[in-house]
């Protein structure tokens, strides 16, 4: 038995004697991992998007992120 094999199967038996509670929050993390998973791969599909980026654009977005940060977290008092 190969090594995923064999972590399938303790996974299997693990989940088999747990109580409908812990089930719960076993179908609960699983939904919060794979919902990371997909944000992260739809976020990673836009890093070709940059390429066509007007260079002045780009230098603007890199090299000027922590100043354009902080104008867009200034908060006016009057």
């Amino acid at each position: 038995m190969d090594f995923e094999n064999k972590l399938r199967s303790d996974l299997i038996r693990q989940i088999q004697v747990l109580s409908a509670d812990k089930l719960t929050e076993v179908i609960n993390l699983l939904s919060k991992m794979e919902n990371r998973f997909k944000s992260k791969e739809k976020t990673l599909e836009l890093a070709g998007t940059w390429n066509d980026l007007d260079d002045d654009i780009f230098e603007d977005f890199t090299k000027n992120l922590h100043d354009n940060r902080k104008i867009d977290r200034r908060i006016d008092i009057l």
